[in-house]
């Protein structure tokens, strides 16, 4: 029986199941509409709006909590003159790997997912209060689609409200 078991597993392990939904929250942040199954769509949809209404706070606590969910590259690796500084102060330094150089140093818009969120979307919501209907959640929209050729699998667009 699976009495008061919330959640879809989506055919998936546990951490192939988190690893999507992480994906198709920064990809809905990132571009701010998602292609993708229904049931996939309700999941982000839960996932997302919790996020968005942390977000809604910006205070360093929210930020973490939201940043277990956003996945960022590698910032690009530090110089040789930093390194030499940096060696100055802590004679047991070791000089980061430079092996991946031109990835770490490539432009990423996934490294500003964050701030967009604190920044763009989540004061969007801001005026919405609690007591309010809509207060928390109800920042998405679910739109269905026609089936997917292939599997004919259920199609969704998953939006923002405005």
């Amino acid at each position: 029986m699976r009495h008061k078991v919330a959640r879809r597993k989506l055919g998936k392990p546990t951490d192939e199941r988190m690893a999507l939904l992480k994906n198709q929250v920064q990809a809905l942040f990132m571009h701010e509409r998602l292609v993708t199954t229904e049931p996939r769509a309700r999941e982000v949809r839960a996932l997302a709006e919790k996020l968005i209404t942390k977000a809604k706070v910006d205070s360093v606590a929210n930020r973490r909590y939201v940043e277990r969910y956003i996945q960022k590259p590698p910032m690009p690796s530090e110089s040789k003159d930093a390194f030499k500084k940096r060696k100055q102060s802590n004679p047991l330094a070791v000089r980061k790997s430079p092996n991946v150089k031109a990835w770490r140093e490539a432009e990423h818009p996934e490294r500003e997912i964050l701030n967009k969120l604190f920044t763009d979307i989540a004061p969007r919501y801001a005026t919405r209060t609690k007591d309010q209907p809509g207060g928390n959640g109800g920042y998405t929209r679910i739109t269905k689609m026609a089936p997917r050729r292939g599997d004919a699998a259920p199609q969704a667009v998953l939006t923002f409200v405005e």
